[in-house]
């Protein structure tokens, strides 16, 4: 529960005018909230029912400030509200996995982790999962993706392609650890010396990219504030950024086969996870960068 007093800074935020189409208000409608408890999670349903998720002992306190928390209508609305304004604007998350979500009644479980060395920044980890395998089958939730959102505001400093290069960086650190627990010594080397330092050096392409984004351009990205030919310059960039991470999920995409194939399930599941989210932000590029700076620059307006 310690994140929600920062989240709750979201209450001095102010909505712009955004029309939800009928997929977006089933997926509002369906958001389950989850949160971190001291030891363990618990999942809040739209309809302020409360799961755990983990056989941890809940303490009175966190029982007391928990009933608190579902009397908290008016902020549960609006984090949900900030939740799919986000995703809808910022992600593509919602339109790529549209299939899943549809197929399981349009229930998302979106859960808050604070983002490293970014006060006020978390990671949204979204999850879908049928109504009907909550909470026992809580373990076979599908993983959707990661979005990276500022509970100070909903503008997003160069598109939120820092959020993406620095979260790069901390998930491969985070798939090295796990891929050297789950496999041997021998095979982690083959793994290192095959897929993740490759990896790395097309990570730090990226890096580069997002370095000359951050210096040459302003932190908002838009007609506002840079001229058409400076637009098209630096669509050409973030192109170049969603090359990079073609090249790095086809790597991803290796591993993931040779682990599947040696039969090493757990190693490949945190994969096949980072091979998603290289999957969202190379979409994220195509959709609402590339697309909406194409748009902009052509003056096409539906």
């Amino acid at each position: 529960m310690k994140n929600i007093p920062v989240l709750k800074q979201i209450m001095d935020l102010k909505f712009h005018h955004f029309h939800l189409d009928q997929f977006q208000k089933f997926i509002l409608e369906n958001i389950h909230l989850e949160f971190f408890l001291k030891k363990g999670r618990m999942i809040l349903t739209p309809d302020y029912q409360v799961y755990f998720v983990s056989n941890e002992d809940i303490s009175d306190e966190e029982y007391a400030q928990i009933e608190s928390l579902k009397k908290e209508h008016r902020f549960l609305s609006k984090l949900k509200e900030y939740i799919i304004y986000n995703l809808a604007i910022y992600s593509a998350l919602i339109e790529t996995n549209s299939y899943f979500i549809e197929n399981n009644n349009y229930l998302l479980i979106c859960r808050f982790v604070p983002e490293a060395n970014h006060k006020n920044h978390f990671e949204l980890k979204v999850y879908t999962i049928h109504p009907d395998e909550l909470p026992h089958n809580y373990k076979d939730k599908l993983y959707l993706g990661r979005d990276f959102v500022n509970v100070q505001s909903f503008t997003r400093k160069y598109l939120g392609i820092l959020s993406i290069k620095n979260s790069l960086k901390e998930q491969l650190k985070k798939l090295e650890n796990r891929l050297r627990a789950y496999t041997t010594k021998e095979i982690f080397s083959e793994i290192e010396s095959e897929y993740t330092n490759e990896i790395k050096e097309l990570i730090s392409e990226i890096e580069e990219y997002v370095n000359v984004i951050t210096s040459d351009y302003p932190e908002e990205i838009s007609k506002k504030t840079i001229p058409e030919n400076k637009l098209i310059q630096v669509n050409e960039i973030f192109r170049e950024i969603k090359h990079v991470l073609i090249d790095i999920e086809d790597s991803i995409k290796e591993l993931e086969d040779k682990l599947l194939e040696s039969n090493l399930l757990k190693a490949a599941k945190y994969v096949i996870k980072f091979r998603k989210d290289i999957m969202n932000y190379t979409n994220y590029i195509i959709i609402k960068i590339n697309g909406r700076i194409s748009d902009a620059v052509n003056h096409i307006h539906l």
